[in-house]
């Protein structure tokens, strides 16, 4: 007796980046961590990926798929790249067909400056490894009761919502850690795709990002705690599928 088999869904990663070279046959690239992270929990999905760094034709109709996912990126949302503006206003255009969008980090970032929003260098610098994040009741309703732990590697923020906008999460060092939109749109800064050993290679091998000793160190030194990836995981799959969850 074989169960009902889902129905398939067409969802786009919109990769606004890729890890350096160096990183890629150990850790993959930012699509395959998402995929890693998320496949379980969205069995009936078919990724397509779009590398809109490297200038991937974005298409004119936003219902060519049926959900989009943006991964994170060494640029920042307010830098003066030839593609952004092109990914800011596909965004607009798969809010208006209010097609489920989902987006972490710079994927966070560009969302919430696209739809009216602010993303600044944060004065609070770099904000690195595991962090503890409360939950709004908002943010409850779409990754469960309690705190969530999650790695972070950033020091780009929010610092002012779009309008619409409610926020899911934050933390002191990230205070509009997650948000949520009146369009079926969510987003937060922290990487639950991430793997500590990501991090861990990002702060110690060559071609990696060089920050201050003392941080790099309390980055590394929090990086064995516990975390919780299969709850955001699990959020992120009803948003994208449309489902509403049941607990």
């Amino acid at each position: 007796h074989h169960p009902p088999r889902k129905t398939l869904m067409k969802l786009c990663i919109l990769e606004a980046d890729r890890p350096a070279d160096s990183f890629q046959p150990v850790h993959g690239t930012y699509a395959d961590m998402f995929e890693r992270w998320l496949g379980p929990h969205l069995p009936q999905a078919r990724v397509t990926r779009l590398h809109v760094r490297a200038g991937a034709p974005l298409p004119d109709d936003p219902r060519a798929f049926d959900a989009y996912l943006i991964t994170g990126s060494r640029a920042g949302a307010y830098e003066d790249h030839p593609w952004i503006p092109p990914l800011e206003a596909l965004l607009i255009r798969i809010a208006t067909a209010r097609l489920p969008l989902a987006g972490v980090c710079f994927g966070h970032q560009i969302m919430a400056q696209a739809f009216g929003g602010r993303v600044e260098k944060s004065p609070e610098g770099w904000v690195i490894g595991h962090h503890a994040h409360d939950l709004t009741p908002a943010g409850a309703a779409h990754f469960g009761p309690g705190a969530r732990p999650a790695l972070s590697f950033h020091q780009d923020q929010v610092t002012a919502l779009p309008p619409g906008a409610t926020r899911l999460l934050g933390s002191a060092a990230s205070p509009n850690g997650g948000l949520a939109y009146d369009f079926p749109a969510i987003s937060v800064q922290f990487h639950p795709e991430f793997a500590p050993a990501y991090i861990r290679d990002l702060l110690q091998a060559e071609g990696g990002i060089r920050v201050a000793e003392p941080l790099a160190a309390a980055a590394l030194a929090s990086l064995g705690r516990p975390l919780d990836p299969d709850r955001i995981a699990r959020g992120f799959a009803a948003h994208l599928s449309g489902a509403s969850l049941t607990r």
